[in-house]
């Protein structure tokens, strides 16, 4: 059997299209940032490249030698708009830091209508407000109770949206908002229908666990992770829950997992419930904040809280149940 190959023209372009595809695979680095495609139109972004990868860096001997705490962005696009999640560290150890961010960004925008928003209200959640505060192109949709309506954000082009809003993008890519307070008081996640994304920031952690500041904060966290279940297994949820993807703040700490699934969730309602009963996994931990001394661990979640604290709480008999 003899075979024909096509036209040398369109040859040419079936094999651009292939290389095509296979570079946009691949990761792109500019400056100190990462750019990889995780879904169509979506892109993940970090502030970390081969020469200061994110995590720890290790000497020959395996000593500590530094550490790069990576703090994400995703980039979610649609036909109109597209809107940038979060805005990582203030990054220090490259000059070209703004620009290169923003050329990454601009890239993948093209002649959409720019926003962005923020999960938190954390510095390393906001560290590169700068890159864009004085650019007239972007656009800033924050959640209004997290900042109480006021903040950073340039007065004339900030858009405080309410609990539970929703951003359409266009050609049907509709972000969905809901609130998980405890990591901050209003911390916000990002739903992305159809391809089943939750962009968390740190509300529920990131792998590595959910840092909850003071005594109150815990009992909030549990109350709000409750009503995230009742969301996400509610008929009407704009999320697929079996096939959800938590895409956090700070990717890097989720290790050697392939992802952060459902059972991450599951696994912290089931935390919360020994840590009621006082019969949770704990260990010592340090943090820059003495308060946070004791990690609580169950499956794949981890709450960092306060060792005493957790003892008043066991003993108290709550109702474990979320």
């Amino acid at each position: 059997m003899t075979h024909t190959l096509p036209p040398r023209p369109l040859l040419c372009a079936l094999l651009l299209a292939f290389f095509g595809l296979i570079a946009s695979a691949q990761s792109v680095q500019r400056g100190p940032y990462t750019l990889d495609a995780i879904a169509d139109g979506v892109f993940h972004l970090q502030d970390g490249n081969d020469s200061n990868p994110p995590g720890l860096h290790l000497n020959p001997d395996g000593t500590q030698a530094g550490l790069n705490n990576c703090s994400d962005m995703y980039l979610v696009t649609g036909r109109d708009k597209a809107l940038l999640i979060d805005l990582s560290n203030p990054v220090t150890w490259d000059s070209t830091a703004a620009e290169s961010l923003r050329s990454l960004v601009y890239d993948r925008v093209g002649d959409r209508e720019f926003l962005i928003t923020v999960t938190h209200r954390h510095g390393d959640h906001l560290g590169m407000l700068p890159a864009f505060a004085d650019d007239p192109r972007a656009k800033f949709w924050i959640p209004g109770e997290e900042f109480g309506h006021a903040g950073p954000f340039p007065a004339d082009r900030t858009e405080y949206f309410p609990e539970n809003a929703s951003l359409d993008l266009g050609g049907g890519v509709v972000l969905s908002t809901v609130e998980v307070p405890g990591h901050t008081p209003h911390s916000t996640l990002f739903l992305l229908p159809g391809e089943d994304l939750i962009f968390s920031g740190d509300a529920i952690g990131s792998g590595s666990g959910v840092w909850l500041f003071n005594e109150e904060s815990f009992y909030v966290y549990k109350e709000s992770v409750g009503r995230l279940l009742a969301f996400l297994e509610n008929p009407g949820c704009p999320v697929d829950r079996d096939h959800l993807t938590i895409l956090g703040g700070h990717a890097w700490q989720k290790g050697e997992r392939d992802k952060l699934g459902p059972e991450y969730i599951d696994d912290m309602r089931t935390l919360m419930d020994e840590m009621a009963r006082g019969t949770a996994a704990r260990e010592k931990t340090s943090t820059f904040l003495p308060f946070l001394n004791t990690s609580f661990t169950f499956g794949s979640a981890t709450i960092t809280w306060n060792d005493e604290a957790a003892d008043r709480y066991a003993s108290q008999n709550h109702d474990s149940s979320l």
